[in-house]
């Protein structure tokens, strides 16, 4: 026994010196799965090797996950495709593909409020890290206000080291309120930046006609902006009554009904 313990030892030593992190720690367990199953050396081989893999991967996502910045728990199975209308499944799940972020293409998703564009947006963006890319999460208001704070201070290489050069950046909630001039250039060097190369994702409450007014009403830089986005884009439209709305009147009519019933 002593000596089946020291080889184990060993092996997990020498696990950890080729930079092993996972397989070492599970390598007992791996042990008695192959024996279980009746493995063959070369698949105990792979099943080591995938082991680390796996854990690797695992780890890779869920720090790009945190330094990204995406709202968590946002995935494209959870959406309520049946709920907005307009919205094309299809097109949304050749996006969750990725290969507009390989073409460096960009996206917009576009509709009325409480339609759950952020949520594919973000659920986009889950999707491009498991992929490979990198991936910044931002909204419109605290974009401009780096963008701000940054040329005041004179710190626009700080700003380009996450937003500038992530491959697929995440602009949520644009059009909220109107921009100043000053923003609307500001958000024109971002676009203009990223032209061609990296993807932008942008879910705005405005369509594309309403960006000149959204954009402190110059259509300079409104065309701008449109033709540097709209060259390689994806456009998806949301249409139909406000999902929290529905919800907010969901629970109006339970607890409505639980009083009811408690009053009885």
């Amino acid at each position: 026994m002593s000596a089946a313990v020291s080889e184990l030892d060993r092996a997990r030593a020498l696990l950890e010196r080729m930079g092993f992190e996972c397989a070492p720690r599970v390598l007992a367990e791996l042990l008695e799965r192959a024996v279980r199953e009746n493995l063959s050396l070369a698949q105990f081989l792979e099943l080591v090797v995938g082991t680390e893999r796996d854990f690797r991967e695992e780890r890779r996502v869920r720090t790009a996950l945190k330094l990204s910045g995406l709202p968590i728990g946002k995935t494209i199975d959870a959406y309520d495709f049946g709920f907005a209308r307009g919205v094309d499944r299809q097109k949304v799940e050749m996006l969750a593909t990725c290969e507009f972020a390989k073409r460096r293409e960009n996206v917009l998703l576009l509709g009325d409020p409480g339609l759950g564009k952020s949520h594919l947006g973000a659920a986009i963006g889950v999707k491009c890290i498991e992929n490979g890319f990198s991936v910044a999460y931002v909204t419109a208001d605290e974009l401009l206000e780096m963008l701000r704070r940054d040329e005041e201070q004179n710190r626009r290489r700080q700003l380009r080291r996450k937003y500038m050069t992530a491959a697929v950046l995440v602009v949520d909630e644009l059009g909220f309120q109107e921009l100043e001039r000053r923003d609307a250039a500001a958000l024109f060097r971002v676009v203009a930046h990223r032209y061609e190369r990296s993807s932008t994702i942008i879910t705005s409450n405005k369509g594309v006609g309403d960006w000149p007014k959204m954009l402190a009403g110059d259509e300079v830089i409104a065309t701008a902006i449109l033709d540097r986005l709209l060259h390689h884009c994806h456009v998806v439209r949301f249409e139909g009554p406000s999902w929290r709305l529905k919800e907010l009147e969901e629970a109006a009519v339970a607890t409505t009904k639980s009083r009811r019933a408690s009053s009885r």
